[in-house]
């Protein structure tokens, strides 16, 4: 069978090598399924061109994740097309609230794809704080903003009375995420890798999106951020919220969320004990990568049958 990933970040490379090493042969011309990390951007009204190029050469098109939570785009934001074969998430959790959403479409659970995982390991004193702030993308929404700033501020109350080492993980510059320069931080420039490095010297980790995910799987204590809000994008972010998010964001919502004043709490909190049920929701098991290219090869036979 041939097949395409298109890669988003390096988000696509895992479903790249399960097809490969499953024998399968990546070739965009000639795909016979072709896997996208979305269809359609919000701020756009017809599908990426590279949709339609492959549905004109008769590949089916299937959906791997743009990040590590649900696709919530699709919730009254983005159609649901009919050509969708499946759409891939990572845990059960995922699969229940994406059910919920796009009731229509086939969702099928792929595992967990993007680093390797790790058992829980509590420090026995908190020595390194890594505060991953939610970064820039065209812009950002304001409840990213003012939370990135708040956990900013409250991070220089703590560490006084704590005395940890605290790193920022960013992304772009500091002052259009809430921060700034600070003497007594230590400030890293991120990258959208994947990378882990930072997360395994942290002994808790200050995150949201994919990079909380990389920390509760590889192990790490973590607090949350901005966790019951609906997500929105960071362009045009008033006019795109997802329709009914009160019926299924809190299938995955982390359950150590951080509200202001309450840091030191949840440091105690998140270094007790781990989210156990969370993470066997929303991560699951490794992705198995021969099982995964046997889910994609088993639609596209379904498909030629009809």
């Amino acid at each position: 069978m041939y097949y395409y990933v298109y890669n988003h970040q390096h988000k696509g490379l895992p479903y790249h090598r399960a097809m490969k090493a499953a024998g399968h042969t990546a070739n965009l011309r000639f795909a016979d399924v072709t896997l996208f990390d979305r269809d359609q951007v919000m701020n756009s009204t017809q599908p990426r061109y590279q949709v339609k190029e492959q549905l004109d050469r008769g590949s089916l098109i299937m959906i791997y994740p743009h990040s590590a939570l649900p696709p919530w785009w699709y919730d009254g934001l983005v159609p649901v097309r009919d050509y969708l074969s499946c759409v891939f998430v990572i845990g059960e959790a995922h699969k229940a609230a994406t059910d919920i959403f796009m009731p229509g479409a086939r969702v099928e659970v792929a595992g967990w794809p993007w680093c390797k995982q790790r058992a829980f390991k509590a420090p026995n004193r908190v020595k390194r704080v890594l505060f991953a702030p939610i970064h820039t993308a065209g812009g950002l929404r304001p409840e990213a903003f003012e939370a990135n700033r708040n956990i900013f501020r409250e991070l220089k109350r703590v560490q006084r009375m704590m005395g940890f080492e605290v790193i920022i993980r960013h992304i772009g510059e500091l002052e259009p995420q809430g921060l700034k320069n600070y003497r007594d931080f230590e400030f890293v420039q991120g990258a959208k890798d994947g990378a882990t490095r930072d997360i395994d010297k942290a002994d808790v980790v200050i995150a949201e999106g994919t990079f909380m995910y990389l920390a509760v799987a590889r192990g790490t204590p973590t607090i949350g951020i901005n966790q019951h809000i609906a997500c929105r994008p960071n362009r045009n972010y008033a006019r795109y919220t997802p329709h009914t998010w009160e019926r299924y964001g809190h299938l995955f919502a982390y359950p150590l969320n951080y509200q202001w004043g309450d840091l030191c709490e949840l440091i105690e909190q998140a270094t007790a004990e781990e989210q156990s049920e969370w993470r066997a929701a929303n991560i699951g098991e490794d992705m198995d990568p021969l099982g995964f290219a046997g889910m994609v090869e088993e639609i596209w036979r379904e498909s030629k049958k009809m």
